[in-house]
């Protein structure tokens, strides 16, 4: 009898144990920012940057290739959201990125002067002043995307972008240095 009381006690403590450290770990990957953090995050993307890009090959990339772009951001609305504009020979990108209070992540949509759209999730890492963004799969096609800006300076943002499908092949590769001008 004693050994019985004596096991559900061990799989009661086991049992908190396990959701205790589920509810630790989700809220290490939330980000509960105060409206004065969140500007100075978005304020680190503010102004006018030229941009070294280097396409890798890839699945979607037959060939090699560097380009060179403009794009320029501005907080708009009560500062609470960052509008940035793209300009790369004839493609036109506007990315708008804000904190979502209620997912405590920063959001970013993407739209495409062809007419293409994209949505990531964003974490910030203070410490490595990176922001990392995962890419939404709406279509459930098993593509999976990371980008991962880096801001070395106030003046110089590195970003790695890669894209996967759901066997692990690369479907594209960016490295890209932006630099204040």
């Amino acid at each position: 009898m004693h050994l019985n009381l004596y096991l559900l006690k061990m799989k009661k403590i086991t049992f908190l144990f396990i959701i205790s450290l589920l509810f630790f770990t989700s809220n290490l990957n939330a980000q509960n920012l105060s409206k004065t953090e969140v500007f100075d995050i978005l304020s680190k993307w503010e102004g006018k940057w030229k941009s070294l890009v280097d396409f890798e090959e890839s699945v979607w990339v037959t060939e090699s290739f560097e380009t060179r772009g403009i794009f320029e951001s501005d907080l708009i609305l009560s500062n609470n959201y960052l509008e940035i504009n793209v300009y790369s020979g004839n493609e036109r990108v506007k990315n708008i990125i804000r904190y979502d209070q209620d997912s405590k992540q920063f959001n970013r949509w993407e739209f495409k002067s062809d007419g293409g759209t994209n949505f990531w999730i964003g974490n910030w890492n203070q410490s490595k002043e990176t922001m990392t963004w995962n890419y939404v799969d709406f279509t459930n096609s098993g593509i999976n995307g990371e980008i991962i800006e880096t801001f070395k300076s106030d003046n110089t943002i590195n970003v790695n972008v890669v894209m996967k499908d759901k066997r692990e092949h690369e479907l594209l590769r960016i490295f890209s240095k932006a630099i204040k001008i």
